[in-house]
Protein backbone atom coordinates (compact mmCIF):
# COMPACT_ATOMS: atom_id res chain seq x y z
CA UNK A 1 0.00 0.00 0.00
CA UNK A 2 2.96 2.56 0.97
CA UNK A 3 4.80 1.47 -2.12
CA UNK A 4 1.80 1.99 -4.24
CA UNK A 5 0.77 5.45 -2.80
CA UNK A 6 4.51 6.72 -3.51
CA UNK A 7 4.53 5.50 -6.92
CA UNK A 8 1.31 7.62 -7.58
CA UNK A 9 2.54 10.63 -5.95
CA UNK A 10 5.65 10.36 -7.61
CA UNK A 11 3.79 9.96 -10.84
CA UNK A 12 1.38 12.86 -9.89
CA UNK A 13 4.25 14.92 -9.63
CA UNK A 14 5.65 14.12 -12.99
CA UNK A 15 2.46 14.66 -14.68
CA UNK A 16 2.02 18.43 -12.84
CA UNK A 17 5.65 19.02 -13.83
CA UNK A 18 4.88 17.96 -18.15
CA UNK A 19 1.95 20.23 -17.74
CA UNK A 20 3.76 22.53 -16.26
CA UNK A 21 6.46 22.59 -18.90
CA UNK A 22 3.80 22.53 -21.62
CA UNK A 23 2.26 25.22 -20.46
CA UNK A 24 5.17 27.71 -19.93
CA UNK A 25 6.32 26.89 -23.44
CA UNK A 26 3.04 27.67 -24.67
CA UNK A 27 3.54 31.28 -23.11
CA UNK A 28 7.13 31.71 -24.37
CA UNK A 29 6.23 30.61 -28.19
CA UNK A 30 2.66 30.12 -30.38
CA UNK A 31 3.18 26.48 -32.00
CA UNK A 32 3.48 28.54 -35.54
CA UNK A 33 3.77 32.30 -36.16
CA UNK A 34 5.39 35.07 -34.90
CA UNK A 35 5.76 36.98 -30.99
CA UNK A 36 7.19 39.71 -30.53
CA UNK A 37 6.62 43.52 -27.92
CA UNK A 38 6.04 46.29 -29.82
CA UNK A 39 4.51 49.88 -28.14
CA UNK A 40 4.01 48.26 -24.56
CA UNK A 41 1.75 45.34 -26.34
CA UNK A 42 3.21 41.89 -26.11
CA UNK A 43 1.75 40.66 -30.00
CA UNK A 44 1.33 36.98 -30.92
CA UNK A 45 0.80 37.07 -34.43
CA UNK A 46 -0.13 33.15 -36.19
CA UNK A 47 -2.32 33.90 -39.36
CA UNK A 48 -1.31 34.03 -42.72
CA UNK A 49 -2.68 36.41 -45.35
CA UNK A 50 -5.86 35.18 -46.71
CA UNK A 51 -8.38 36.30 -49.54
CA UNK A 52 -11.57 38.09 -47.36
CA UNK A 53 -14.58 36.79 -49.67
CA UNK A 54 -16.17 40.02 -48.69
CA UNK A 55 -14.12 41.97 -50.36
CA UNK A 56 -13.61 41.33 -53.80
CA UNK A 57 -10.57 44.26 -54.54
CA UNK A 58 -8.58 42.71 -51.24
CA UNK A 59 -5.95 40.29 -52.47
CA UNK A 60 -8.28 38.90 -54.99
CA UNK A 61 -5.45 37.74 -57.63
CA UNK A 62 -4.48 35.27 -55.65
CA UNK A 63 -6.00 31.79 -54.07
CA UNK A 64 -5.39 31.12 -50.47
CA UNK A 65 -3.18 28.33 -51.24
CA UNK A 66 -0.69 31.32 -53.05
CA UNK A 67 -1.37 33.92 -50.11
CA UNK A 68 -0.55 30.60 -47.79
CA UNK A 69 3.21 30.04 -50.35
CA UNK A 70 3.89 34.24 -50.11
CA UNK A 71 3.05 34.09 -46.40
CA UNK A 72 6.06 31.14 -45.69
CA UNK A 73 8.34 30.81 -48.15
CA UNK A 74 12.18 29.46 -48.59
CA UNK A 75 14.21 29.63 -51.78
CA UNK A 76 17.03 27.46 -51.68
CA UNK A 77 18.18 29.04 -54.72
CA UNK A 78 18.36 32.28 -53.50
CA UNK A 79 19.10 31.35 -50.30
CA UNK A 80 16.35 33.89 -48.96
CA UNK A 81 13.35 33.27 -46.47
CA UNK A 82 10.08 35.27 -46.05
CA UNK A 83 7.38 35.36 -43.61
CA UNK A 84 4.35 36.93 -43.20
CA UNK A 85 2.02 37.02 -40.44
CA UNK A 86 -1.19 38.66 -38.97
CA UNK A 87 -3.46 39.04 -36.13
CA UNK A 88 -6.29 37.70 -38.28
CA UNK A 89 -6.40 36.04 -41.88
CA UNK A 90 -8.89 38.71 -43.66
CA UNK A 91 -9.00 41.38 -41.93
CA UNK A 92 -6.01 42.39 -39.91
CA UNK A 93 -4.73 44.91 -37.58
CA UNK A 94 -1.54 44.54 -37.70
CA UNK A 95 1.13 42.61 -39.42
CA UNK A 96 4.75 41.75 -39.84
CA UNK A 97 7.13 41.17 -42.22
CA UNK A 98 10.22 39.07 -41.82
CA UNK A 99 13.08 38.28 -44.18
CA UNK A 100 16.56 37.32 -44.33
CA UNK A 101 19.21 35.21 -45.81
CA UNK A 102 19.40 31.46 -45.09
CA UNK A 103 21.43 28.54 -46.19
CA UNK A 104 19.49 24.77 -44.79
CA UNK A 105 23.32 23.46 -45.15
CA UNK A 106 24.41 25.65 -42.20
CA UNK A 107 25.40 23.36 -39.95
CA UNK A 108 26.21 25.37 -36.93
CA UNK A 109 23.11 26.95 -35.32
CA UNK A 110 22.41 29.84 -33.59
CA UNK A 111 23.32 31.64 -37.06
CA UNK A 112 23.12 35.34 -37.85
CA UNK A 113 21.55 36.29 -41.53
CA UNK A 114 24.34 38.46 -43.32
CA UNK A 115 21.24 40.24 -44.37
CA UNK A 116 18.00 40.59 -42.50
CA UNK A 117 14.66 43.17 -43.62
CA UNK A 118 11.87 43.55 -41.41
CA UNK A 119 8.30 45.69 -41.69
CA UNK A 120 5.80 46.43 -39.57
CA UNK A 121 1.65 47.15 -41.06
CA UNK A 122 -0.67 49.48 -39.03
CA UNK A 123 -3.50 47.85 -41.52
CA UNK A 124 -5.81 50.97 -39.57
CA UNK A 125 -3.53 53.77 -41.18
CA UNK A 126 -3.97 52.10 -44.42
CA UNK A 127 -1.08 52.35 -47.38
CA UNK A 128 0.27 49.25 -49.67
CA UNK A 129 0.15 45.97 -47.88
CA UNK A 130 3.77 45.25 -46.77
CA UNK A 131 5.37 47.70 -49.45
CA UNK A 132 8.30 49.98 -48.96
CA UNK A 133 5.95 52.75 -51.00
CA UNK A 134 3.95 52.64 -47.49
CA UNK A 135 5.33 55.92 -45.85
CA UNK A 136 2.50 55.76 -42.96
CA UNK A 137 3.49 52.51 -41.44
CA UNK A 138 6.70 51.14 -39.42
CA UNK A 139 8.52 50.27 -42.57
CA UNK A 140 11.63 48.80 -41.04
CA UNK A 141 15.12 48.61 -41.88
CA UNK A 142 17.69 46.34 -43.08
CA UNK A 143 20.94 44.78 -41.20
CA UNK A 144 22.19 45.88 -44.33
CA UNK A 145 22.12 49.92 -43.86
CA UNK A 146 21.38 49.60 -40.01
CA UNK A 147 22.91 47.52 -37.24
CA UNK A 148 19.54 48.54 -35.39
CA UNK A 149 18.11 45.19 -36.51
CA UNK A 150 19.13 41.37 -35.24
CA UNK A 151 17.71 38.34 -36.38
CA UNK A 152 19.21 34.63 -35.20
CA UNK A 153 18.22 31.67 -36.28
CA UNK A 154 18.08 29.07 -33.69
CA UNK A 155 17.09 26.10 -35.99
CA UNK A 156 15.87 24.57 -38.91
CA UNK A 157 14.41 20.76 -38.79
CA UNK A 158 11.64 19.11 -41.75
CA UNK A 159 11.07 22.69 -43.08
CA UNK A 160 10.45 24.53 -39.92
CA UNK A 161 12.53 27.74 -39.02
CA UNK A 162 12.68 28.69 -35.85
CA UNK A 163 14.49 31.91 -34.14
CA UNK A 164 14.64 35.18 -33.00
CA UNK A 165 14.96 38.49 -33.39
CA UNK A 166 14.80 42.44 -31.98
CA UNK A 167 15.69 45.67 -33.71
CA UNK A 168 14.77 49.49 -33.84
CA UNK A 169 12.07 50.56 -36.49
CA UNK A 170 11.51 53.79 -38.32
CA UNK A 171 8.39 55.34 -39.71
CA UNK A 172 8.90 57.74 -42.40
CA UNK A 173 6.36 59.75 -40.59
CA UNK A 174 9.04 60.55 -38.12
CA UNK A 175 8.86 58.37 -34.91
CA UNK A 176 11.05 55.56 -34.28
CA UNK A 177 9.52 52.36 -31.89
CA UNK A 178 11.73 49.53 -30.62
CA UNK A 179 10.73 45.91 -31.43
CA UNK A 180 11.88 43.46 -28.49
CA UNK A 181 12.03 39.97 -27.46
CA UNK A 182 10.90 38.50 -31.34
CA UNK A 183 10.42 35.18 -31.49
CA UNK A 184 8.99 33.09 -34.78
CA UNK A 185 8.80 29.41 -35.16
CA UNK A 186 7.20 28.62 -39.03
CA UNK A 187 7.07 25.94 -41.52
CA UNK A 188 8.09 27.02 -44.74
CA UNK A 189 7.44 26.11 -48.57
CA UNK A 190 10.32 25.85 -50.95
CA UNK A 191 9.80 28.09 -53.89
CA UNK A 192 11.80 28.15 -56.91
Amino acid sequence: MYRFFLSRKLWLCCLCFCAGLVFFSSKLMPPSGVQFGFKNQNMILIHPMRRDPHSPDRRATRTNAQLDTLSNWYSPARKYVEIIRQDHPVRPRFGIALGFEFDEETADYPYTPTFAKLQIKDFAWGGVEFSPADSCNYTGVSNEVSNDLTVQIEGYEKDTIYGRFSGLLLSAAGPMAPLDSGRFRVLVHRVE
